[in-house]
């Protein structure tokens, strides 16, 4: 049965709810170390009270011998400083990460002076990207950047301005649509890697999801946790066939994608993180090997209209590059981020990110 109570979880990204149920129906269920940071800061950290209570009254962890340490409520806390770690059998708190990351992104912007968002400065810069992209499918990621109690306004907002899609479902319902979208996230393809192998694991998560999710819902591997982009979506494509509709990037901020460039003066076409030069070539690729029916969809940084306008400039110049924007950045906050960096006790984390220790921070589970 879902540990989290029917109004909490319908708060939660849909890719977690399916991720559990693709882990419990595989019989994959690792103990792993989550591991939360911010890039914003310095700062002052706060929310964990709220979220530590979450964990402490909706979630397993506790009772599976699983534990999470923070820093304090008010700590000061440097940039891409853990001020969490989460030790736990993963299907005990999978279906917390949005809510948890929400409560303390929330909380930590507005003891760092920064004001609660409005839904119609989200209206305003849903609708400019909209204006950027009139022909692409946007979708509404942004339940982890701001308390959970917020997201059916902030949903309704960004549908209003031409957002097609949101990530939950609370969300989605309260925009006028059916259900929230989400495939697979980066903690699946772990939990993959940490019991199956690394070598294939982007395909077997991929696998997985083509087993047990109904069939309405569209195939979309996530392609860059290790780096690969190119070698995990062929693989991936060659397992799923025609069943696969397209491949996410979301590459890391720390990374340069499988055959990108390094910076050249050219934001947003070269460099780390998602670019044109990676999407190209994850493109190509696929059209070399027969997959030119294959999407391509791009998250990570598009809340950026000039990130938006260097990709829509460079389809002028290569041809269609992206099927689908995954955005979650319509309006500014500390946004906290979250990666599973152990699997079984072992080091294994996305590629650009690593477990790091951190004797500041104090047991609260």
């Amino acid at each position: 049965m879902p540990q989290l109570p029917d109004a909490l979880r319908a708060h939660v990204d849909k890719y977690f709810l399916r991720s559990r149920h693709i882990l419990q129906a595989e019989g994959v269920d690792p103990v792993v170390t989550m591991q939360v940071f911010f890039r914003d800061g310095p700062g002052v950290f706060a929310g964990i009270d709220e979220a530590a209570a979450l964990l402490r009254d909706t979630s397993d962890l506790a009772a599976h011998g699983g534990t999470l340490h923070a820093l304090p409520e008010g700590a000061p806390y440097a940039p891409l400083e853990p001020v969490m770690h989460i030790e736990g059998r993963l299907t005990d708190f999978i279906e917390h990460e949005t809510l948890y990351l929400g409560i303390i992104s929330a909380a930590t912007s507005l003891a760092n002076g920064l004001p609660e968002p409005s839904p119609d400065a989200i209206a305003a810069r849903a609708a400019a990207i909209r204006a950027l992209v009139p022909d692409r499918p946007l979708m509404y990621f942004g339940a982890r950047h701001w308390h959970p109690r917020c997201e059916e306004a902030f949903c309704r907002a960004a549908v209003k301005a031409g957002f097609d899609a949101c990530a939950t479902d609370a969300g989605a319902i309260a925009a006028g649509l059916a259900a929230g979208v989400g495939t697979i996230p980066h903690a699946l393809v772990l939990a993959f890697a940490g019991t199956r192998g690394r070598e294939h694991a982007t395909r077997e998560a991929a696998l997985a999801f083509d087993r047990h999710t109904e069939a309405a819902c569209p195939r979309v591997a996530l392609v860059d946790t290790f780096n690969r982009e190119i070698d995990d979506a062929l693989d991936t494509a060659r397992a799923l066939g025609e069943n696969l509709a397209a491949v996410r990037l979301d590459t890391a901020g720390e990374m340069i994608g499988q055959g990108g460039a390094p910076a050249d003066g050219r934001p947003y076409w070269t460099g780390t993180g998602v670019t044109v030069a990676g999407t190209l070539a994850v493109r190509r690729a696929l059209d070399a090997a027969g997959f030119e029916k294959v999407g391509i969809v791009l998250s990570s940084g598009f809340g950026n209209p000039e990130k938006i306008k260097a990709f829509v400039e460079a389809e002028k110049r290569c041809g269609r590059l992206f099927h689908s924007l995954g955005i979650g950045g319509l309006f500014r906050s500390f946004a906290a981020t979250a990666d599973i960096v152990r699997v079984g006790g072992i080091d294994l984390a996305k590629t650009g990110r690593s477990y790091r220790p951190n004797p500041r921070l104090a047991r609260v589970i």
